[in-house]
């Protein structure tokens, strides 16, 4: 398996999501976001964990850009990116995620990997699994598992492969 294979996002933290989705807007044409704000816990090295932010999906061509901002709980992995200048809404580049289909094979090839496991969460119909790749590739390496409603409901572009 290729890890690499089913890259259909990158992801950005930033300390004012708003200002962040303004500055993508004019600059790049990015819109049109799905926003939300989850409250969960999550599945770490260091036992269970509550986690809080806003993010926030828009699709470009075929590349999906991701905004996190870090209000509360266990936002460790997400801050140590952010400019050192809170009032700085600039999107700081904190992670890629690929899709897989097959949960069962998506964890064997995680396994196989063999990075450090940064976080793990889970919301109805989708699974993400954060591995720790700084050491190697700079940055966090998202593997994400959706039912099709789920891909759907983040926007899959209609057409695009989904590995």
């Amino acid at each position: 398996m290729q890890f690499m294979q089913g890259h259909y996002q990158n992801a950005y933290v930033t300390h004012d999501i708003e200002s962040a989705k303004e500055m993508l807007r004019k600059r790049f044409g990015i819109d049109d976001y799905i926003q939300f704000e989850p409250n969960m816990p999550f599945k770490t090295p260091h036992g269970p964990k509550q986690v809080h932010v806003k993010a926030c999906l828009a699709w470009t061509g075929g590349l999906q850009i991701e905004l996190i901002e870090p209000i509360d709980g266990y936002v460790d992995d997400y801050v140590s990116f952010l400019p050192r200048d809170r009032t700085d809404p600039t999107p700081r580049f904190h992670h890629i995620a690929v899709r897989r289909d097959d949960q069962q094979a998506m964890r064997q090839e995680i396994e196989q990997l063999g990075l450090p496991l940064a976080f793990e969460g889970e919301v109805p119909g989708l699974l993400f699994i954060y591995l720790d790749a700084r050491q190697s590739i700079g940055h966090y390496f998202e593997y994400v598992w959706a039912t099709p409603q789920m891909w759907q409901n983040t926007g899959w572009p209609v057409g695009r492969p989904t590995t």
